[in-house]
């Protein structure tokens, strides 16, 4: 090879190896922006799209809170807003659990 080829030639490789390198980074880059999308909608479900949630591994979907508390009667009361001058505790209970109160005598 003349002296001109062979210069060519460690020009050409020198762009490859550029060229691939660029190449891995940028998909170093958005394989890293996907995972942290994912960790993000798999750390908070209720944000992600309805047509992801049912794909994330793991995390129950949780329902809002519900407030039991007893009336003036004694009576064991559960409710959807939390009662006005009264105590009360804050329930939380996945989408997928039946909610039923027991039977009092």
């Amino acid at each position: 090879m003349g002296i001109r080829q062979d210069k060519a030639l460690k020009n050409w490789n020198r762009g490859q190896r550029q060229s691939a390198g660029t190449g891995s980074l940028w998909l170093l880059i958005v394989l890293g922006i996907l995972s942290g999308v994912l960790l993000y909608w798999y750390t908070v479900p209720q944000k992600a799209p309805s047509w992801v949630r049912g794909r994330l591994p793991g995390m129950p979907e949780y329902t809002g809170p519900l407030y039991r508390w007893h009336d003036g009667r004694g009576q064991l009361q559960i409710t959807g807003k939390p009662p006005r001058n009264q105590p009360y505790d804050i329930i939380q209970y996945r989408s997928d659990t039946n909610v039923v109160l027991p039977k009092t005598p």
